[in-house]
């Protein structure tokens, strides 16, 4: 059982990933849009270890309303520099696209629509989920006419 539970955690890793993979694009592609009130933003850890000098991550925080007048909150992660992020919108809204039977599932609006990250993500998690537990099939080699000698037939003559 032991040797089973790495591949059940990977397994369920790459589940999460295919998830991740296909909701996020689906939030752009058939979400609604609106405004969000930013709540906060928090700079996380130090300078990115990148090529490109002076980037950081930040975590913005927002508060949305629907029409139904139910509040919903919720993060994304954004890089910026190290005083600011650039949210392309008046101060303190961001645009946010939410699924109208799920609010919940939301991110903001330039991370929503489909790209080449969301492809990616995919495919790795269809590696870890299904991918590298296939049981591959045996090579066969080229048969010879002739039987191969043994150790025990080197050792007799």
């Amino acid at each position: 059982m032991k040797q089973h539970i790495p591949r059940i955690l990977l397994t369920l890793l790459g589940l999460v990933l295919m998830t991740w993979g296909t909701v996020t694009p689906m939030v752009g592609l058939f979400g609604e849009t609106t405004d969000a009130k930013v709540l906060s933003v928090r700079r996380q850890l130090g300078e990115r270890n990148e090529a490109l000098p002076d980037r950081y991550t930040h975590v913005i925080s927002y508060r949305f309303t629907l029409p139904n007048r139910q509040s919903i909150e919720g993060f994304s992660y954004v890089l910026g520099t190290s005083f600011s992020v650039a949210t392309n919108h008046a101060p303190g809204l961001v645009k946010v696209r939410y699924l109208p039977l799920i609010p919940q599932i939301n991110t903001l609006e330039k991370q929503a629509y489909p790209n080449l990250e969301h492809l990616i993500v995919l495919a790795v998690g269809y590696l870890l989920a299904f991918g590298l537990w296939r049981k591959k099939k045996p090579k066969q080699g080229r048969r010879r006419a002739g039987k191969a000698k043994t150790k025990e037939d080197k050792r007799n003559a």
